[in-house]
């Protein structure tokens, strides 16, 4: 197909609307067209696959950048994955320990807490929808990158620095960060599977929302950011979309034509 098209889309509060908490009928029916049409539609998250839930497998995406472009699947098949190297694992334990501080460690079969720790708004949420969360296992466990609710520890950039040479890290502001092993990111995942696909990266679309779409948009010719997006974002955007939840992924698709 000369001018198939490869679009991807950042899942909270691109495709999943929080007001809500589902997928709107009009972005379903738009993947499905675009699907119709013959165009790619990826997962680009940082979500790692553990916490994919059935609401985004049924939709049929060809395929999943997930964990930042820590982990890449198309039509089933994992083309790469990169996991924090079993050696760094104490290190990072320890130092959060040292500064008090709680970290998520997001794998592919799943997300690793501190038992111990007082079970705060983060934790309970992701109990409540039935992700696989287990205890720190120096021994057994695997994991791609971390997410920390940090709130007022004043240690948090003590912390980032103790582990530089591994990971960058996202602000997302309200006390939380995202840390994600150097190299990569959303942006990352897109270039690997441009070069997979050979596809004209004239043909790439980026749907997002927040601050760890920066590179996802910044490497898609084409970026879209949600109405309901970050305001800092707009600049950013090749065209900025209606409201997740007045139909601004359909909206944007037919802006751009890859569906009537």
């Amino acid at each position: 197909m000369e001018n198939r098209k490869i679009l991807f889309f950042d899942i909270d509060e691109t495709l999943l609307s929080h007001k809500t908490f589902t997928i709107p009928e009009s972005t379903k029916n738009a993947l499905k067209r675009a699907k119709e049409k013959g165009h790619l539609i990826f997962i680009n998250t940082g979500r790692t696959k553990s916490l994919i839930g059935d609401d985004i497998k049924e939709i049929g995406f060809d395929g999943y950048v997930c964990g930042c472009g820590t982990y890449i699947e198309v039509n089933d098949e994992v083309l790469y994955v990169n996991r924090v190297n079993k050696e760094k694992h104490n290190i990072i334990l320890n130092s959060l320990k040292k500064y008090g501080l709680n970290a998520v460690l997001e794998g592919e079969e799943a997300i690793y807490v501190n038992e111990n720790a007082e079970d705060d708004f983060l934790l309970s949420n992701l109990r409540k929808q039935n992700y696989p969360v287990k205890p720190y296992d120096l021994d057994n466990m695997t994991f791609n990158k971390m997410f920390i609710r940090y709130d007022d520890n004043k240690y948090i950039d003590d912390f980032c620095e103790d582990i530089k040479e591994t990971f960058d890290y996202i602000d997302h502001g309200k006390g939380t960060r995202e840390l994600i092993p150097k190299g990569h990111s959303k942006g990352s995942g897109i270039d690997f599977l441009i070069n997979h696909f050979n596809i004209d990266k004239e043909n790439t679309f980026a749907f997002g929302d927040s601050n760890n779409d920066i590179p996802m948009l910044d490497s898609a010719s084409n970026s879209i950011v949600m109405g309901n997006g970050n305001p800092d974002l707009f600049k950013k955007a090749t065209f900025v979309t209606k409201h997740i939840d007045e139909d601004g992924i359909e909206h944007a698709m037919k802006y751009f034509k890859i569906i009537d």
